[in-house]
């Protein structure tokens, strides 16, 4: 009898969660992009950053079933299917509850669906979640294989230098985002920072970066 193949292993590193961050955030972008173009004739995008077509949502929501793929490999498809409801609610949930309670916003709301928490997560999405990891984690031995060749040399250069990029570019759009609603409760600008942000990022141009981005007492 011939012996059982072992399987490939999904491999852990800073470098491979980094490529794999940035690749899902732009593929987002551009998957949402073309469905727009070809189901409602118009190009639209829902990016989450102030420089570049970046969704974070998507990054980190794919890096997490990546992770969550590498600690359950082998350990049964029940709890693997558990562990990916688990990942893509737990971002929804965070995600929704900082932007409530932080910035009085809500950027996707799931309050019509059965089974939902402030409209933050509901039943349909969490099995929609489950099976999206489900099936994404059987790349996964052959993307760690493949993302492992961008680790060293210059890539390792890239690495550092992009992520200091990105985690400038997220701290500011925290600074952005946190004007802006602080514009909308009527706030004024308190430094020449704030009177700039308002100057260059006013309401409008916010409404078309975050498009989906309402305030809580916004009319529906």
């Amino acid at each position: 009898m011939p012996e059982k193949k072992p399987k490939m292993p999904i491999r852990v590193s800073y470098g491979i969660c980094f490529w794999l961050f940035m690749i899902a955030n732009l593929a987002g972008v551009l998957i949402e992009g073309f469905f727009y173009l070809i189901a409602f004739g118009r190009w639209e995008t829902h990016v989450v950053t102030m420089w570049g077509p970046f969704c974070l949502l998507y990054g980190f929501g794919t890096v997490g079933f990546y992770l969550m793929a590498a600690a359950l490999q082998g350990k049964g498809y029940v709890l693997e299917l558990i562990g990916y409801a688990l990942v893509g609610d737990g971002l929804e949930v965070i995600g929704g509850l900082l932007l409530e309670f932080g910035l009085s916003m809500r950027a996707w709301d799931y309050s019509d669906y059965f089974m939902n928490f402030r409209g933050h997560i509901c039943l349909r999405m969490t099995i929609v979640w489950a099976l999206v990891g489900f099936a994404y984690s059987r790349f996964c031995p052959l993307i760690s294989k493949g993302l492992s060749q961008f680790e060293h040399g210059i890539f390792r250069v890239l690495i550092i230098i992009l992520s200091v990029f990105m985690l400038i570019n997220m701290v500011y759009t925290v600074i952005c985002i946190a004007r802006w609603s602080r514009r909308h409760q009527g706030i004024k600008a308190e430094s020449s920072f704030e009177e700039f942000l308002d100057q260059r990022y006013d309401d409008e141009y916010m409404s078309k970066r975050f498009i989906e981005w309402k305030f809580l007492d916004q009319p529906e």
